[in-house]
């Protein structure tokens, strides 16, 4: 029997996982990332990978196919992880040193982010279409598939977090990215220990200034799906990550501003094509297994 093996890697945790030949989810765990040094990084994903096979009675031997996301610049053709600023992996030829415990598995890599489009893709049952993925926690980042085929420019197609939104110059990720919101609620609300999760229950209970922190990632955010909207004309766009994830209400606001941005023109309505992750946490190891 076939088996798969998939880790999403990040600077804060390492998610591994299992699957059979019919990209079924078997066990799945979670650890912190160790990033102390690249070798201490590669290990534990490798004693990540070990304790699955290991509670699975399973060996290195049966795993048919080894496939992780990692953030930053990649070179999939030479299985390279090229640069990130989260990790200690620079210019780290991943691939090469998983053929050293896996030498009869297929191995790929690819970006974190196209390993989570391609999840929510083929969650879909898209084939020919076009959709945009966009994960916002405490960055910003996006990534398009074309017909099946990844829109990657000459490397850093999706870096939308650099697009500028403010009339100061502000970045996007400088004004709506988890740090970002985080930092202005605390600002606001005068209390420099508050956490982001305990600022959306706030916002949720009607609480005044967090509305104005939540109107600054929706009129942001709105200004950029109208863009992309304008653009590719998508036939869909997927809003995931850490934050949306967990906002489907944010999500839901939105698609409302947007709704009156596009009335009485012909893109009227394509405020519907805008949806909220179906894996969501668990989109980037489902891609990899379909990878």
């Amino acid at each position: 029997m076939s088996h798969i093996l998939v880790a999403d890697v990040g600077g804060t945790k390492l998610a591994t996982a299992l699957f059979n030949q019919y990209q079924q989810i078997l066990i799945k765990r979670e650890v912190p990332s160790d990033i102390s040094t690249r070798e201490a990084l590669f290990h534990c994903l490798i004693d990540s990978f070990e304790i699955l096979c290991t509670e699975k009675e399973l060996s290195f031997n049966e795993v048919s196919k080894v496939c992780i996301g990692v953030p930053g610049i990649v070179d999939v053709q030479k299985g390279l992880a090229v640069y990130q600023n989260n990790i200690p992996w620079s210019n780290f030829r991943i691939c090469e040193r998983l053929t050293e415990f896996f030498p009869h598995a297929q191995i790929m890599m690819d970006n974190d982010v196209h390993m989570a489009t391609w999840g929510e893709y083929n969650a879909r049952g898209f084939r020919k279409e076009t959709m945009v993925y966009i994960t916002l926690s405490t960055g910003i980042s996006c990534c398009t598939i074309v017909n099946g085929e990844f829109l990657r420019g000459t490397g850093l197609a999706g870096e939308i977090g650099f697009n500028i939104v403010g009339q100061a110059g502000e970045t996007l990720e400088e004004s709506v990215a988890g740090p970002a919101l985080e930092k202005l609620g605390r600002t606001l609300l005068g209390n420099s220990n508050i956490r982001l999760k305990d600022m959306m229950e706030l916002y949720y209970k009607g609480d005044p200034i967090m509305e104005k922190v939540l109107q600054q990632i929706i009129y942001c955010m709105e200004k950029q799906l109208h863009q992309m909207i304008l653009m590719l004309d998508p036939h869909c766009i997927v809003l995931g990550g850490g934050f949306f994830n967990h906002q489907p209400k944010i999500i839901e606001l939105i698609k409302n501003v947007i709704q009156q941005r596009l009335l009485n023109t012909p893109f009227e309505g394509k405020e519907q094509i805008i949806e909220s992750s179906i894996h969501k946490g668990e989109t980037g190891l489902y891609g990899a297994a379909l990878k």
